[in-house]
């Protein structure tokens, strides 16, 4: 049975692996060494290697974007200004104005603001549809003012503290805080051009990330205007950067604690060998699974290379099956990702492929797949994944009913295959058993029972390897799941028994597809949480004077259920009255959903609520069916539909598959009240 329940929702956020574990030195204004920046402004620095471009400015646009057009693709810099208040039209027409203020300002982006109250009167936000390394600007003529009567104005200020920002400043005009985030103005100190400026920068941000300085007038005893001004922006884009991963979708071949097949990767030039590393772990669980981050450099080939350690060396990379994908997170590169098939090198019993003319601002991981050749020694494996069968769907429970094409329009949402968009998941005590389908463990050079790895590069994964002695006279055998619990993906997608069919001559079992990409053998356990559920129920009741010929389907779905089905409450609903339900379950998903059951208690406290006629009547009938007695005319209880299935949703439809049970209760027949 399927029953419908609420649970709690948590998320994982995965680290950005890109991100510098310490922010590279630089000076102020300017990028790190071997960074490329690119500059908007009226005074480029003399820096290399450099992109600039003048600054400039339709008066009173809130907004503008600044392109360089690159070979290697173009990169947007958006400056905008979201909030302006309290704005000044009479320095030469309504802000943002773009030029320079006597005694001020020079080459900026000027904003002039009355000052009638304190108050954040403009937010300046930035972003880059790159990554960048450091982006930042300049911000002038930050300061106060007073009048004979030590009155001020207005004490600026700068808070660049929302998005990890950082700030300069000059102690004869400003304070700033112990964070360096927030600059204020001193009372009463004015500053002329160029004395008072503040630099603002930023380090590492993801791409299209907004980076909002918020500027705000801390006090005003009168009023008068003020004028800051921004100039000189710049970002930074960081030489390009590899991953390189390591994953086994088989045991190794050779497995045992005298002799255990690792993988040793190298990353090189033509003339140097950038990084190598070496993996750990047993069968098919890869520890020490990836390079961690490697810089290159921009216009250069690169090889990465493959080949088996073991003590014995006798490794031979041959004896795998391999495949690659590589993957830049920077969208908009121009810079083409490998295809080609690895290449093999007999000699030196390794596999290769190359990678060249990355450039600035790529983020690159290429992961390396290898699984047991059919000319390899011949040992059983049968490997799997427990994954998470959410088609890329974050679990919300905002969406936990939801029928619309987000879901139903997801093939891979719900469809108890471990697509490309999912990833496995791990728990302590999530195991699985290889047993002969009678309950007994299989012999195996792999843990039996073993947890799933939870390693990053494999997290869900298992792999038995087993001798051929140990499957003699068998014709099948059976990988069998056990959940922890509590667990917090209550629901399968997949059968917790997956029965395999040995198959003469076959030695290496996993999940497989025929070129129609139907599953012909599948050896992983689809799971989803709760509010992922491919079972949604919807509850609809309509008032009524107990009309016991009332013609269910005949009944309008409206927004009160005093006119017609709706989910909105009823109120104030008048003892001996009517309420009729319609209970919808729905099918969002794209498994088959077999012995649903519907159930649903009618009130019994303070008032006392029973059947009543017309009876039941389920669409289609067999929901139920004329010999369920759950619902006695006059009595209270609890309906309880007959089991039906709910076939899944079409893959040329985007409309799930419905269910309906409709029942009538008379309300408050007598006070249960004590």
């Amino acid at each position: 049975m399927l029953f419908i329940g609420l649970s709690t929702y948590s998320q994982n956020v995965l680290a950005n692996p890109f991100l510098p574990a310490a922010t590279p030195s630089s000076a102020v204004g300017s990028c790190p060494a071997t960074h490329k920046m690119y500059y908007i402004g009226a005074n480029p620095p003399a820096y290399s290697p450099i992109n600039s471009q003048t600054l400039n400015w339709s008066t009173g646009n809130p907004s503008n974007t600044f392109t360089f057009v690159e070979p290697s693709g173009n990169k947007t810099f958006l400056i905008n200004f979201p909030l302006l208040l309290d704005l000044n039209s009479n320095y030469g027409g309504t802000p943002p104005i773009y030029g320079s203020i006597n005694g001020a300002t020079a080459s900026a982006i000027n904003l002039i603001h009355n000052s009638p109250v304190p108050r954040n009167n403009h937010n300046l936000s930035i972003s880059v549809n790159r990554t960048v390394s450091k982006i930042g600007y300049k911000i002038q003529d930050l300061d106060s003012t007073i009048n004979a009567s030590d009155q001020a104005p207005y004490i600026e200020q700068v808070d660049v503290s929302a998005n990890g920002g950082q700030l300069t400043f000059n102690s004869i005009f400003h304070t700033i805080n112990a964070n360096r985030n927030i600059v204020t103005a001193i009372k009463g100190r004015n500053c002329g051009a160029g004395e008072c400026n503040v630099d603002a920068n930023w380090n590492y941000n993801i791409a299209n990330t907004p980076l909002v300085l918020k500027h705000n007038n801390t006090l005003s005893e009168y009023n008068s205007p003020h004028a800051i001004g921004y100039s000189d922006f710049y970002f930074c884009l960081a030489p390009p950067k590899i991953i390189v991963k390591k994953q086994l979708n088989d045991n190794r071949v050779n497995d045992s604690n005298v002799n255990r097949d690792q993988f040793a990767i190298n990353i090189s030039n033509s003339t140097t060998s950038l990084k190598t590393f070496e993996t750990t772990g047993t069968g098919q669980v890869v520890t020490n699974d990836n390079s961690g981050v490697v810089e290159l450099a921009t216009n250069t080939t690169y090889t990465i290379t493959e080949r088996v350690t073991n003590n014995q060396n006798n490794g031979d990379i041959i004896n795998y099956d391999a495949a690659y994908t590589c993957n830049n997170a920077t969208n908009g590169s121009t810079t083409i990702m490998p295809t080609t098939a690895m290449t093999y090198n007999a000699s030196a019993k390794t596999r290769s492929f190359t990678i060249a003319n990355a450039t600035y601002g790529d983020e690159i991981t290429c992961t390396i797949i290898n699984s047991q050749s059919a000319t390899a020694p011949f040992n059983y494996t049968f490997a799997g994944i427990v994954f998470n069968d959410n088609g890329g769907i974050t679990a919300n429970a905002s969406t936990k009913q939801d029928i619309s094409s987000t879901f139903t329009s997801n093939n891979n949402y719900y469809n108890g295959i471990f697509d490309s968009n999912e990833s496995g998941v791990f728990a302590s005590g999530l195991q699985i058993r290889l047993t002969d389908c009678s309950g007994n463990n299989i012999v195996s050079t792999s843990p039996n029972p073993q947890t799933v790895s939870s390693a990053a590069a494999s997290i869900g994964r298992y792999s038995f390897n087993v001798s051929q002695n140990a499957l003699v006279g068998r014709s099948k055998v059976c990988l069998v799941q056990t959940e922890p619990n509590p667990w917090e993906y209550s629901e399968d997608t997949t059968v917790n028994t997956q029965e395999v069919t040995l198959v003469a001559n076959v030695y290496n079992y996993k999940t497989e597809k025929n070129s129609s990409g139907t599953v012909t053998r599948n050896l992983d356990f689809g799971e989803v949480k709760a509010d992922n559920t491919a079972l949604v129920l919807r509850k609809f009741q309509y008032v009524h004077t107990c009309d016991s010929t009332l013609s269910y389907p005949n009944v309008a779905t409206t927004n009160q259920p005093t006119t017609g089905f709706s989910t909105n409450p009823a109120n104030d609903v008048k003892p001996g009255n009517c309420i009729a339900y319609k209970l919808e379950a729905y099918n969002r998903g794209h498994v088959d959903l077999s012995e649903v059951s519907i159930s649903d208690s009618i009130q019994r406290s303070p008032v006392e609520s029973v059947f009543n006629l017309p009876k039941p009547l389920g669409n289609p009938s067999s929901i139920f069916k004329s010999t369920n007695t759950s619902a006695p005319i006059g009595q209270n209880g609890t309906i309880i539909s007959d089991s039906f299935n709910l076939l899944k949703t079409s893959a040329s439809s985007a409309e799930p598959t419905k269910a309906t049970l409709y029942f009538n209760t008379k309300y408050g027949t007598r006070n249960t009240a004590p």
